[in-house]
């Protein structure tokens, strides 16, 4: 359109800056690799929310052994993270990316989930316009009517994964991370785990 003279390149410029605007999140669905997506951007999304928050190691829990992400003052986390992806469509994940208020079905699901390994779950949803935080104690993730605990043959239930769906995301607004302290929101987590 701008070599027919239909468009000026400065009214594309102003057309790619409000499309960017209202999609700052579709990179993130570009990330084709797992590890890329799950520990490359999200454990360092939430790591970026609180100073606090370290990379486990022996010096910090002598029995540490890969089997959580993030320690925070003797509180164990697990980051689990998922893309809001409409479930209709069999196109690459940024041409079928979601927005957080969406009227299309989708589906996220948080895989490998292991309660008896952590204190608390953060769970980072990316929608191309939003990324909400949930955060739960691993017992609030157990008792969840979403949770379910066999998710590969063979497995011996200790070993879970959660479907979140348009028709049921209602139900974790309860542990939506809302005023952006989410030290607190993890300490909040750890003590409802204890109760």
């Amino acid at each position: 359109m701008i070599e027919r003279g239909g468009l000026s390149y400065s009214q594309y410029l102003d057309i790619r800056t409000q499309y960017i605007n209202e999609n700052p999140n579709l990179w993130i669905f570009e990330i084709s690799a797992p590890r890329g997506f799950g520990e490359g951007f999200a454990q360092t999304y939430v790591k970026g929310k609180c100073s606090k928050l370290k990379k486990p190691s022996k010096a910090l829990d002598p029995s540490f052994s890969g089997e959580y992400d993030l320690w925070l003052d003797g509180i164990t986390i697990e980051v689990k993270a998922s893309r809001a992806v409409d479930s209709d469509s069999d196109e690459p994940l940024y041409m079928k990316a979601l927005s957080r208020h969406t009227q299309r079905p989708f589906l996220m699901n948080f895989q490998q989930l292991k309660p008896q390994c952590c204190d608390v779950f953060i769970w980072v949803a990316v929608f191309r316009d939003e990324i909400v935080l949930w955060i739960m104690s691993s017992s609030e993730v157990m008792s969840n009517p979403l949770f379910s605990k066999g998710q590969h043959r063979g497995n011996k239930g200790n070993e879970g994964e959660l479907h979140v769906k348009h028709d049921n995301v209602h139900l974790l607004a309860p542990y939506e991370l809302i005023d952006d302290n989410i030290e607190q929101a993890i300490r909040n987590a750890a003590v409802r785990k204890s109760s």
